[in-house]
């Protein structure tokens, strides 16, 4: 069982290799590049931020775009950026130089504000980039999902906006390589508890299944991301309540699902107490790690049938129930080490910690 237990919920402590506060705000995305550098995007100071650092972590380039809004995906090529996110409710799309510079930027407009636009790279110069209202927000307003896919020009190539009668929203997505689009949904009816989902949609954006994860009207579930492996299998990670002695308690959960949208046999698994998962990843050995967005909490499932391989604590002092470290994204790098994005006390934070 790998168990590591690390440092104390501050900031300037040693059992970080490295970590990196940058003012008021959220990291929202972490991704590693091909040259052992990592790139994260978020808020800060609300608005769209994004930093570029090398192995060293040493700044190569830094962008706030002087905007209200945040940056929740960048996508990199050897040419420049891509970032999506929002701006005053819309999709904002913006590619940049490899220095930095603004080359073109797109507002797409929906007919429902939009909170989080992901990229995902299609192949052959053509990206897919998904906007939705945020799952935290659970308003009454009108909600969809807004599928757009460009070229690096910022030409459209084709677009839908799936607009729903009730809340519905989504978060990180899937594509496989089929063109196969996974999403991870919560949709919620007038007086009724959110509900936990999963959707397949085809190249077309034309939805093919969807899945609901729990359908106990008495709690409530929001599903947060998705992963898909090389056999099809589904993975979708969220939070969900249950029923305690002293009331409903919040749990993070995983659930696995076949590639027609069905839930493996026993294959759903409750994870951490008040905590939600938020995001997935394989790692070197193909474990299945999920990170708990509360303290960074993550665990390590044998995907074959969801046997817990081992549990990583990043902070040794954090209860999930009163914590401001707050987890959104996650990658490992190439020394084994793993990259971790959020917020701590209210501010942008980045950390490296050891997987030794």
């Amino acid at each position: 069982m790998l168990l590591i237990s690390s440092c104390k919920k501050n900031s300037g402590t040693s059992d970080f290799l490295w970590e990196e506060s940058y003012g008021a705000g959220t990291a929202y995305s972490i991704d590693l590049l091909t040259d052992s550098g990592f790139i994260a995007s978020g808020r800060l100071e609300g608005k769209p931020f994004f930093i570029r650092l090398d192995k060293k972590f040493g700044k190569i380039v830094e962008i706030k775009k002087d905007v209200p809004g945040l940056f929740s995906s960048v996508w990199t090529d050897n040419s420049g950026y891509l970032a999506g996110g929002n701006t005053s409710g819309k999709m904002l799309l913006v590619r940049y130089s490899k220095s930095g510079n603004e080359l073109w930027e797109k507002t797409m407009e929906a007919d429902f504000l939009i909170d989080l636009t992901h990229i995902y790279y299609k192949g052959s110069g053509e990206m897919l980039a998904i906007g939705t209202t945020s799952p935290d927000s659970l308003n009454a307003g009108v909600s969809g999902i807004y599928f757009l896919r460009l070229d690096t020009s910022g030409q459209v190539l084709d677009q839908n906006i799936a607009v729903a009668s009730a809340f519905v929203a989504a978060n990180r997505a899937a594509v496989d390589n089929n063109g196969n689009i996974y999403v991870a949904l919560t949709r919620k009816e007038e007086d009724s508890k959110p509900r936990a989902s999963v959707a397949k949609y085809n190249s077309l954006f034309q939805m093919l299944w969807e899945t609901e994860l729990y359908n106990n009207p008495d709690f409530g579930a929001a599903a947060r991301s998705v992963l898909t492996d090389l056999s099809g299998n589904i993975y979708v990670t969220g939070n969900t309540e249950l029923s305690a002695s002293d009331g409903i308690l919040d749990n993070s959960f995983v659930v696995s699902l076949t590639t027609d949208g069905i839930i493996r046999n026993n294959w759903k698994k409750y994870l951490e107490n008040n905590n939600e998962g938020a995001a997935l990843l394989f790692d070197n050995n193909n474990e299945l790690m999920v990170l708990n967005k509360n303290c960074y909490i993550v665990n390590i499932l044998n995907p074959a049938d969801g046997t817990e391989d081992g549990r990583i604590r990043m902070f040794s002092l954090c209860s999930p129930g009163d914590t401001d470290a707050l987890g959104e994204d996650f990658t490992l790098n190439y020394d084994k080490n793993i990259l971790i994005a959020g917020s701590l006390a209210g501010s942008f934070f980045i950390a490296m910690k050891s997987l030794q």
